[in-house]
C-alpha cells in the first residue's frame, strides 16, 4: 500500500510527516479506513496554518543567535497611518542595509507590524541576522522613537516567536494585508514530496532537540508527524548585556537624532 511523506526543511527547524493515501482502487472499506488517517494527518500539518507560515520563514533565515528587534514610535513622531508607518521602516532598513553594504554584510529581515493591542502604539517586531555589531547602529538608525528593545530568536524559539506575533491575526481580521514581510534575499523553506513503501518510517536523527512526535493507526493505515530542531554550530554571540531591557536615548544621542531629521530627510513622517 503506497504512503505519501512531506518533508518541510526550513534551517535548523523540520517537519516531517508520512501516511497512507487512500486509491481510487481500494475497497469501500478500507477507503473510509484510510482517508479518516490522512484526513488526521493533514489536520495535524495544518493547524495554525498562518503561525507555522511565520514560523517556518523565521526558521529559514535565522538561528537562534540572531535578533528580534521591536522598534516603536514616540508621541512626536506618532504615525497616522501604517502606510506612514512602513515609510519610516522603508528608511531605517535603507541606511541598515547600506551601512551593512560598506562592510560587505547581507542584511536579512522579516518584519510584523502591530498596534491593535495594549495601548495601541504602532510598532515593529523585526527578525534581524546578526553580525555582532547592530546594537549602536539600529540605535542611531531608529530616530522615530525613544524606546528599543532587543532579545534573541532563541529567547522564545520559532514557534513561541510564531504564535505570539500571530495575536493580532487572530484577534482581528487583516483585510487581505500580509501578516508579515519579508526581505527579497529573504529564504524560504525546502519542500520534499516522497512516495514510500508501505513499511516506510520516520524517527528523527541523532542530534534532534525539541521533538514534537505524534501518531495514529486503525487496521488499514497510520500516519507519523514529527517536528523537530538541528541546533547549529554558531554560537549565540555576546556583545549585548541585558537584551531583554529597553534601551532608551540620551541626550547626545536626541541631538544627533534631531541633527539626522534636519539633514534632508524630506521623507520621514512627523506628526504635525
Amino acid at each position: 500500500m503506497a504512503r505519501r511523506r512531506k518533508i518541510v526543511t526550513a534551517g535548523e527547524l523540520v517537519y516531517d510527516v508520512i501516511f497512507t493515501m487512500p486509491t481510487p482502487k481500494m475497497e469501500r472499506s478500507k477507503l473510509k479506513a484510510v482517508k479518516q488517517i490522512s484526513s488526521e494527518a493533514m489536520a495535524q500539518w495544518n493547524c495554525k496554518s498562518a503561525a507555522r507560515e511565520l514560523e517556518l520563514r523565521i526558521a529559514s533565515a535565522f538561528n537562534y543567535s540572531d535578533l528580534v528587534v521591536t522598534v516603536t514610535f514616540d508621541d512626536e513622531h506618532l504615525p497616522e497611518t501604517q502606510e506612514q508607518a512602513k515609510k519610516c521602516l522603508q528608511i531605517f532598513f535603507r541606511h541598515l542595509r547600506k551601512h551593512r553594504k560598506a562592510r560587505n554584510q547581507e542584511l536579512v529581515y522579516i518584519y510584523v507590524p502591530e498596534g491593535l493591542h495594549g495601548d495601541r502604539r504602532r510598532h515593529f517586531h523585526i527578525f534581524l541576522n546578526s553580525t555582532g555589531e547592530d546594537l549602536e547602529i539600529i540605535k542611531s538608525l531608529w530616530i522615530w522613537g525613544t524606546q528599543i528593545d532587543l532579545s534573541y530568536v532563541g529567547d522564545k524559539g520559532y514557534e513561541g516567536w510564531a504564535t505570539y506575533l500571530s495575536k493580532e491575526r487572530r484577534e482581528a481580521p487583516l483585510n487581505g494585508k500580509k501578516m508579515f514581510i519579508t526581505s527579497k534575499n529573504c529564504p524560504r523553506p525546502k519542500i520534499e514530496y516522497q512516495i514510500v513503501d508501505d513499511g516506510a518510517s520516520i524517527e528523527a536523527p541523532p542530534g534532534a532537540v525539541d521533538i514534537v512526535d505524534s501518531a495514529n493507526r486503525n487496521e488499514y493505515a497510520s500516519y507519523r508527524y514529527l517536528k523537530y530542531r538541528m541546533p547549529s554550530k554558531v554560537n549565540k554571540v555576546s556583545f549585548f548585556s541585558g537584551l531583554k531591557l529597553p534601551l532608551t536615548v540620551g541626550n547626545d544621542e536626541r541631538k544627533k537624532r534631531a541633527s539626522l531629521r534636519k539633514r534632508g530627510k524630506k521623507n520621514i513622517i512627523t506628526k504635525e
